[in-house]
């Protein structure tokens, strides 16, 4: 009986390598479709610039929502803008260290959402002139004026809808804080 177990348990191992060295060279095609994707949406070379116009885009669309009601003062907004740049090139460093893991990420991502086949037709888009201009130029979308207006118009019509949770969380917070001292304390030091 233990030699027909051992048997079975054999032939269970043998139909199992294949299938996993088979599964391991589909997800090695898919990460390579993937990277190749990446490669055409954010080009190697200029990643690096379309990250950072991402980054300012952003910040300029939600910056009148943070606040909103004191930039009718030119010198707080003058504060304001000064913070922003300092921060930008403060945080830019930081995400240039984290540009690859974002891009790797990002195409182990497509291998999760995508099949091989799917991976291999977005691919053989990107490569053509119609389909590498759309995928380098689908971030810059955030750019446009229309995008942005909006993004601006959300972020303002958010705030303002948070602003009615402010009142009840500011109490919570006092009364937590009065309540744990040591938590005040902690981040009255930092």
């Amino acid at each position: 009986m233990n030699k027909f177990v051992g048997a079975f348990l054999a032939a269970g191992l043998i139909v199992t390598l294949p299938a996993n060295a088979q599964a391991q060279s589909e997800d090695a095609a898919k990460l390579a479709e993937a990277h190749a994707i990446i490669a055409v949406m954010f080009p190697p070379a200029q990643r690096a610039q379309m990250i950072e116009k991402i980054m300012r885009a952003f910040e300029a669309q939600i910056r009148p929502a943070v606040l909103h009601d004191a930039m009718g003062d030119p010198g707080l907004k003058a504060i304001v803008d000064e913070y922003s740049e300092r921060a930008l090139k403060l945080e830019r460093p930081v995400v240039q260290e984290h540009i690859p893991a974002m891009m790797e990420a990002s195409a182990v991502a497509y291998t999760h959402e995508f099949s091989l086949a799917e991976l291999k037709d977005i691919h053989a888009f990107a490569l053509t002139p119609s389909g590498s201009h759309y995928l380098s130029r689908s971030s810059a979308i955030l750019n446009d004026p229309e995008v942005a207006k909006v993004n601006t118009e959300m972020a303002l019509e958010s705030q303002a809808t948070a602003k009615t949770l402010m009142p009840e969380f500011k109490d919570k917070l006092v009364a937590y804080l009065k309540a744990h001292p040591d938590v005040a304390a902690k981040i009255k030091s930092q």
